[in-house]
């Protein structure tokens, strides 16, 4: 029957009428503008309904098993395949057969087939072909070609997921253009099951009294409404669609786990072996070469451990320091040129799933000379005199530290020898101070500290006063006082004080007091106080001596009258009454002294049996009634500076006469010439 719609047919309904039904019949058919026979196969076998035929000069026909029944008016083609099934479903790990027939035109003969499969993924392998060489790996071994009397089908062994997705078929015969590729194709869809297990293991080891679970999963177009069962070691253990669990694991649980459907079918999942496991433990530590090394040698070191599964990481530590050593998650750690720093000893850590198991320490003994010599002072901080002190000389050495020494600088010979590793003083002192080095002997060279400085902190002491230019002065002149005081750390300020005056004077700037333009009532007696944040030092006791210049004029005026009457009483004695004379001179050489001539400039001393003054002319008003010591020390216990002297070419010889009992006759011609060269 045809059915026109202007020039297009529409629909077209080939009918087939046989005594006895088919069991298969293949509908094909071909068209000028095609090269190929398309072939349609249907299993109602006698009749098909085809839909929007684009063209007329179109042949169709109906091959019976081994016939082709051709419509009136349409010629026959042999050039044909089929498949009897287009979508297979399979279950993972089953055997598949990919049924198959092609058919070409006589006197042709196939030469060669070949099976293409695409993924879901469009990626093209082939699964078969008659040059075994051009096979994809993936299916080397699990494939088998029935051909014979134009069979085509393929057989595949152990179904993997990766074997879903679309099977064509081509064949090629002796003529050139004897060439087939189906239009069709079989979609082959692949159903894993599988056995899980919580938490995953590698190795799938657990260790004793552990808690597993496992169950049976399966994905894929046989999955939906299935049961599945849990079998260990072929051992049935009952339906397990969820979580089945394995408390306390031990050595009874351990086997090979599978999962099969329900009701029982010729599919089993993959077998997953569960097995008893243990942390790592024997860990120990090798060290090659096994020798003593010295710096600049290699050396390796090898960590050994038991564990199940075996041990996948490693790692490296060093007693003494934090962290692991770097790049050295590996059984094996190489130390390459060794330096001092390198010596000590390591211990390494092995790990795996089941946990980690520590080695014992071993000594990597490098020998190397002295190093990092240096010196520790205790205590820290601030040290004031009187404390105790200790000098620490260290040293990094291998083999240990034989001798120390130790040496102040410019202090000549070492203050020690032998192996006195300390310095001590036990209450240490001012002098203490200064810079120190040690030396440090191993057997192998010397080693030598960088010098250090021992600052010892004291209060001020040896404290006292210098006057400048001389504690006797005359009025008007400028008095310099000074203060000098030893101290650590320096005088932080001084304070000037006179006795008998309620007033103080304070200086911070420095330790000099000067007096411009000094007047009498400055005489009197002064000394300094030092201070510095450790404590405070006064000095003894300097007196000070202001002259006014009138004095020495009064003062020879007067002894030159008192001379010339003196002269002319004694005399005048003489003539008169010789016996009387001699008895008055007695009396005179108790009460005289004779003329000496003294080193002191510009001073006057009052003596206890005699006065001596200087003869040059003055007012008696302006004698001292009664002149003061140079010095009265209040603090008996320090012993002042003296008072630097004066050059004698400056200060020329100064003649002084003194008055006293005696000798006044024996000594009146030369009190004469005194008085004349005075007057």
């Amino acid at each position: 029957m045809r059915q026109w719609d202007g020039q297009r047919v529409t629909t077209l309904q080939l009918l087939l009428s046989l005594a006895q039904h088919p069991t298969l019949c293949v509908w094909c058919h071909s068209a000028p503008s095609l090269t190929h026979v398309h072939v349609h196969v249907s299993t109602d076998g006698w009749q098909r309904l085809l839909k929007n035929i684009r063209t007329r000069a179109e042949m169709w026909g109906c091959i019976i098993v081994t016939s082709v029944l051709l419509l009136s008016g349409v010629g026959a083609s042999k050039w044909v395949v089929y498949f009897s099934r287009t979508d297979i479903c399979a279950w993972a790990g089953t055997t598949v057969t990919l049924p198959c027939r092609y058919d070409y035109p006589s006197p042709f003969s196939s030469t060669r087939v070949t099976w293409f499969h695409i993924s879901a993924e469009g990626r093209r392998e082939i699964a078969y072909h008659t040059d075994g060489n051009l096979l994809s790996p993936s299916y080397r071994d699990r494939i088998k070609y029935m051909g014979g009397l134009k069979r085509c089908s393929l057989q595949i062994t152990n179904m993997k997921l990766s074997d879903a997705g679309t099977y064509h078929f081509r064949f090629e015969t002796d003529n050139q253009q004897g060439r087939w590729t189906s239009p069709d194709a079989i979609t082959l869809s692949v159903t894993e099951l599988q056995v899980h297990i919580h938490p995953p293991r590698i190795g799938n080891m657990f260790a004793a009294g552990e808690t597993v679970f496992l169950s049976c999963v399966a994905r894929g177009c046989a999955a939906p409404g299935r049961n599945f069962a849990l079998y260990r070691n072929g051992i049935n253990l009952g339906q397990s669609n969820k979580l089945s669990a394995i408390y306390n694991f031990d050595s009874q649980h351990a086997g090979t786990y599978t999962c099969r459907p329900i009701p029982p079918q010729n599919v089993q999942s993959p077998g997953v072996t569960l097995a008893l496991g243990y942390a790592p433990r024997y860990t120990t530590v090798q060290i090659t070469p096994r020798e003593a090394v010295r710096e600049g040698d290699s050396v390796t070191l090898t960590c050994s451990s038991d564990g199940a599964p075996p041990a996948e990481s490693f790692a490296w530590f060093k007693e003494g320091v934090s962290g692991s050593v770097p790049d050295s998650f590996r059984p094996e750690l190489r130390l390459w040129s060794l330096n001092y720093r390198d010596h000590g000893e390591y211990f390494c850590v092995a790990r795996n799933p089941l946990g980690t198991d520590r080695s014992r320490p071993i000594l990597l003994n490098v020998t190397y000379s002295p190093k990092n010599t240096r010196i520790l002072i205790s205590p820290k901080g601030d040290i004031m005199e009187g404390f105790a002190v200790n000098l620490t000389c260290r040293s990094n050495a291998n083999p240990p530290i034989e001798k120390y020494a130790w040496y102040k600088v410019n202090g000549g010979q070492p203050w020690t020898k032998g192996n006195a590793q300390n310095l001590t003083f036990s209450s240490v002192r001012s002098h203490h101070a200064g810079q120190y080095y040690c030396t440090a002997w191993n057997g192998f060279s010397m080693g030598t500290s960088p010098t250090i400085s021992l600052s010892v902190l004291y209060a001020p002491k040896n404290t006292s006063v210098l006057a400048r230019p001389s504690t006797v002065i005359e009025a008007g002149s400028s008095l310099t006082l000074t203060c000098i005081s030893q101290a650590n750390p320096a005088v932080e300020n001084y304070t000037w004080h006179r006795i008998n005056a309620a007033d103080a004077w304070e200086t911070r700037s420095g330790p000099s007091y000067t007096i411009a333009e000094i007047s009498p009532g400055a005489s009197g007696q002064y000394y300094c106080e030092a201070r510095n944040r450790i404590g405070a030092h006064s000095s003894p006791v300097l007196t000070v001596k202001v002259r006014g210049r009138l004095k020495v004029i009064a003062l020879a005026s007067a002894v030159g009258v008192s001379v010339g009457l003196i002269s002319l009483t004694v005399v005048v004695m003489i003539s008169k009454n010789m016996h009387r004379v001699d008895t008055e001179n007695l009396e005179e050489e108790k009460q005289c002294s004779p003329i000496v001539d003294l080193p002191v400039d510009n001073t006057l001393f009052r003596e206890s049996t005699s006065e001596t003054f200087l003869l040059k002319g003055t007012k008696m008003s302006d004698i001292p009634e009664e002149p003061e010591e140079i010095y009265e020390s209040s603090h008996p216990s320090i012993v002042p500076l003296k008072e630097a002297a004066q050059r004698a070419e400056e200060q020329g010889k100064i003649n002084y006469i003194t008055l006293g009992k005696g000798e006044g006759h024996k000594n009146t011609s030369r009190w004469r010439e005194e008085a004349q060269r005075w007057s």
